[in-house]
């Protein structure tokens, strides 16, 4: 049996494609779109710094509550721009607010609404 020379390239793609498999993450995160989510990640966690610089102006419950939204907004901003970065075994979704922090963010924001 021979093979012909498109034969063996494909072979040797798929040889060299499935010595260390990649989870779906990790191929996103090298794509263009993976590249363009991370730099979206990174003007998110600016806006995070921005807003907690803001909070700095404010007083009360304000204050607070900015300082929150700051917070949750930096750390979903940091979880999507290292998306890239993660080692063996770590989660992007361990990264993210939790939903106890967003809870928190909206009875805060529920609180300054009130009359």
């Amino acid at each position: 049996m021979s093979l012909t020379k498109t034969e063996v390239r494909i072979l040797l793609e798929e040889l060299l494609r499935s010595e260390e498999p990649t989870s779906e993450m990790q191929q996103f995160s090298s794509s263009g779109p993976g590249k363009k989510v991370m730099k979206a990640g990174a003007k998110i966690m600016s806006a995070g710094k921005a807003i907690n610089a803001l909070a700095y102006e404010q007083t009360g419950a304000m204050r607070g509550t900015l300082g929150n939204i700051s917070e949750f907004v930096y750390k979903l901003g940091e979880a999507l721009a290292s998306i890239n970065t993660m080692e063996e075994g770590e989660s992007m979704s361990s990264k993210l607010p939790t939903t106890s922090e967003l809870k928190k963010l909206q009875k805060s924001i529920m609180k300054l609404e009130r009359l």
